[in-house]
């Protein structure tokens, strides 16, 4: 590959993780805001978005790189674990490991422009405040549909679907799943009890 054809599949990437300018909260409306006075300056603290329940989309819209309108609707559909793979436990970062499927959508609205999609944006988080990013696995093995592992466009008015494959240490489970592209704010869902 050359350095210009580089350069190009960079900018496709960084165009689907520019900084969003969503400030919706899942029910339409910004999220509130607390001033306090503390010794004659004053605090503002923003609310932190709560984690959507499995099922829920979040709506985002930005401007592309190129100064063109991008929005989509980004959704978690379902989450399984402990899932039935067909992968040796090799391909796990954890010995004797435990499976999880994520599946999850994109749908880019009809006015926009690309949605470029790919596993990276998406981890699973711990209570403890640890993450585990996709493994980046495809092929044999892998549950189907399977959500892509490069960068994918998605074109205005469609929608991509697909499964993600995840590793974790045995006995462990997450408590949330994070969609966070670069740039942009990250959206949380939270992974159901067991």
């Amino acid at each position: 590959m050359n350095a210009r054809t580089a350069a190009c599949a960079a900018l496709l990437i960084a165009a689907a993780t520019a900084c969003s300018s969503d400030t919706s909260n899942d029910n339409g409306k910004a999220p509130a805001t607390a001033a306090k006075p503390t010794g004659g300056a004053t605090a503002t603290a923003v609310a932190k978005p709560k984690a959507l329940a499995i099922g829920a989309g979040r709506h985002w819209s930005d401007t592309d790189l190129d100064g063109s309108h991008i929005s989509a609707t980004t959704s978690v559909i379902s989450y399984t674990q402990p899932a039935k793979v067909d992968l040796p436990d090799a391909l796990a970062d954890f010995p004797d490991p435990t499976w999880a499927i994520l599946e999850v959508k994109v749908c880019a609205d009809a006015t926009s422009t690309n949605v470029m999609v790919a596993q990276s944006p998406w981890a699973l988080g711990y209570p403890d405040d640890t993450r585990i990013r996709t493994p980046g696995v495809s092929g044999a093995g892998i549950p189907k549909p399977e959500y892509p592992v490069e960068s994918t466009a998605v074109q205005p008015g469609t929608c991509l679907r697909g499964k993600i494959t995840f590793s974790m240490a045995k006995g462990t489970r997450p408590d949330r799943i994070i969609y966070g592209p670069d740039g942009r704010d990250p959206v949380t869902w939270t992974v159901p009890k067991a």
